[in-house]
């Protein structure tokens, strides 16, 4: 299974829209994609199981402020985004 968000996808807009029935002045939000890939996924960076998972309880060493978490968005989320593991700068 493979998610894509078709929000702002003009081209899958116009190709999924007709082919399912979908009125224009409806937009498809997520598109959820089944069966073996025509070609191996792309791999990216992304946290690792540790730094995701909490058992019980939230683990606190994973909380980010909303400062903290703007900050790594305007700093660093471009360094990891659509990168494999070995492209992180």
């Amino acid at each position: 299974m493979w998610w894509v968000t078709a929000i702002g996808q003009e081209a899958a807009q116009a190709a999924l829209k007709p082919a399912l029935g979908v009125p224009d002045d409806l937009a498809i939000i997520d598109i959820l994609c089944f069966g073996p890939p025509l070609k191996p996924p792309y791999k990216r960076w992304k946290k690792t199981l540790d730094e995701i998972r909490s058992f019980e309880r939230f683990d606190m060493a994973n909380y980010r402020t909303v400062e903290q978490i703007e900050d790594w968005v305007k700093t660093a989320r471009h360094k990891v985004m659509y990168r494999d593991e070995g492209n992180v700068d």
